[in-house]
């Protein structure tokens, strides 16, 4: 293997996402900062919620360690050096959930947001890892606390310094309590920014290290490791539940806010439009009524990566739907029993690919049909749709592959200007063309087959269903075309 070739893997993760800068090597931009923070959310959402829940549980067990080192680091050093001294192990909760890949619900302020932001996730997907992470940090930190506050863990005098803790946090005003929590969600999710833009493990570590060391230097208020120590209130008797709720609502707010707007959104809008790797399939947007309210209620909420190594429990329906009908744009064989069926953008380099590969294998094997569905990415392919309702415009008058595979050939023109050029390269009635391209029918036609797709569980370009079926492996010539052969013997055999 040459050496280029081997710094270009070095240089490429699984995701897409930049493992190395482009510019300099060890430095990345902010949108390569931004694709890292997709991938890491793309991995967020295809969780099942199980795993979401047992990942946060771990998180609020880990977090509940910064409680122990804190207090014990503080009884040890005594009141006079308990400021720096004393807190010198708070960031000790983070390290680990950093290291080990944990759900913690304040990092989950920038993670998943990114795909919120973008519209690829929607807002009841993020509220549901948002849920799911935050009670499980809740139980995890709580059931140390339980243990911590009924056993004999802490010697007295660092039960004393524990027990002050929690009465500080509830000390404070609701209102101080909110400010205090922005501030703290800031740094949390600038620390999570952070660590995506470097490379170096002990450079994580130390960033981590810095930054939550700040925040009990400042007197700042992280949701879940107060509630470790409000909880271990309680569960002495020295407080009681409503105490809980106080504390938890403004600094669990704050947290959020300081970590969505500050961050999140501030940082997001600083990248430029191309806002996903260039060698990412493209994902699909969501319509301003999916982002709002979700998907079909019979779609996971999650979004589904195919191919992930990733055991999920909770998969979608990989089954065409609706299966091939007469109204579908079809080439080849009409009598084949094999059928590939593709959902593509007109403008997307890995639509063009699979639908290359495709004709080359129907140049081969003649007993084979192709049925192309659009899928329109119109936020990241602007022309797309427009694209797709030239399409059928041309396909009113006969010409739908003629101009099908003219739109591939030029991708990288599709204005509309330059879709009369190509009705003109295919013989269209160009008057016709122009007035029919913008047809309300031809759009529903289009946005119609979008949606077959997302009911078929399709999140993206990267897509091909054979005889009804999502093909699952890599998108390579080979693989599709053993499968075929596969499909053939067993057809063979059921004879």
């Amino acid at each position: 293997m040459k050496e280029d070739d081997i710094k270009e893997q070095i240089d490429q993760s699984q995701s897409g996402a930049p493992a190395g800068g482009r510019a300099v090597r060890d430095i990345f931009s902010t949108d390569e900062i931004f694709h890292r923070i997709v991938a890491t959310a793309d991995e967020d959402f295809s969780r099942s919620a199980r795993l979401l829940f047992l990942s946060g549980i771990a998180a609020g067990l880990s977090i509940g360690l910064t409680f122990v080192a804190r207090s014990a680091m503080t009884s040890a050093v005594g009141p006079e050096s308990s400021l720096f001294l004393g807190n010198m192990l708070y960031p000790l909760g983070f390290i680990l959930i950093v290291a080990g890949k944990y759900q913690l619900f304040t990092e989950n302020t920038l993670t998943p947001v990114t795909h919120v932001l973008t519209r690829i996730a929607s807002i009841p997907a993020l509220l549901r890892v948002w849920g799911i992470v935050l009670f499980a940090n809740v139980v995890g930190a709580g059931a140390l606390a339980y243990v911590l506050a009924n056993t004999g863990i802490f010697a007295p005098e660092t039960a004393e310094v524990a027990r002050g803790f929690g009465e500080h946090a509830l000390s404070v005003s609701w209102n101080d309590l909110f400010w205090k929590g922005v501030l703290a969600g800031w740094i949390v999710a600038s620390m999570v920014w952070l660590t995506h833009a470097v490379r170096d493990a002990m450079a994580r570590i130390a960033i981590v290290f810095i930054l939550m060391y700040l925040i009990p230097i400042a007197d700042l208020f992280h949701c879940i490791i107060g509630a470790c120590e409000v909880l271990y209130l309680i569960f002495q008797g020295l407080a009681g539940w409503s105490h809980f709720g106080y504390f938890f609502s403004a600094v669990t707010l704050g947290n959020t806010v300081g970590g969505v707007i500050l961050v999140a959104m501030l940082n997001y809008s600083q990248t430029r439009q191309s806002r996903f790797p260039d060698r990412d399939c493209g994902q699909l947007e969501l319509t301003w009524k999916e982002w709002l309210f979700g998907r079909n209620t019979t779609l996971p909420d999650f979004i589904r990566r195919p191919h992930s190594n990733e055991n999920q429990e909770e998969e979608t329906d990989d089954t065409l739907q609706p299966p091939v009908i007469d109204e579908d744009h079809r080439r080849g064989n009409g009598d084949a029993e094999i059928t590939l069926l593709q959902y593509g953008d007109y403008e997307c380099v890995t639509s063009r690919r699979i639908y290359k590969m495709v004709d080359e294998i129907m140049q081969e094997d003649k007993h084979i049909r192709y049925v192309y569905r659009h899928l329109p990415l119109s936020r990241r392919h602007p022309h797309a749709e427009n694209a797709g309702m030239a399409a059928e415009a041309a396909a009113n008058q006969g010409k739908f592959w003629e101009m099908h595979d003219e739109l591939f050939d030029h991708q990288n023109h599709l204005e509309d200007e330059n879709l009369i050029k190509c009705a003109r390269h295919v013989n269209l009635d160009t008057d016709r063309f122009e007035k029919e391209m913008f047809a309300e029918e031809n759009r529903e036609r289009v946005l119609e087959d979008r949606r077959s797709g997302v009911r078929s569980g399709v999140s993206d370009t990267n897509n091909l269903f054979i005889n009804g079926q999502r093909f699952d492996k890599a998108m390579e010539k080979d693989n599709i075309r053993r499968e075929i052969e596969r499909i053939k013997m067993t057809l063979t055999s059921e004879v």
